[in-house]
């Protein structure tokens, strides 16, 4: 059996300055304008966070995109 060596940068799976923009649809509150989707970039430590807001306001995901 051979065994795999990988060689690079740690730094390469950091994603602490990456910005991650989230569309979103179906959230219905006063302070949002009643759209049909909208969208909101937040930094990919809150990714998790914001994904949850969603789901609690009754909204859905409809694309994730790493900028």
């Amino acid at each position: 059996m051979s065994t795999m060596t990988t060689v690079g940068i740690p730094q390469m799976s950091d994603y602490s300055g990456r910005i991650v923009e989230i569309t979103v649809t179906g959230v219905c509150r006063q302070d949002v304008k009643r759209v049909s989707s909208y969208t909101m970039k937040v930094p990919h430590s809150r990714m998790n966070e914001a994904m949850r807001e969603i789901y609690l306001l009754g909204g859905k995901v409809s694309d994730v995109k790493v900028l």
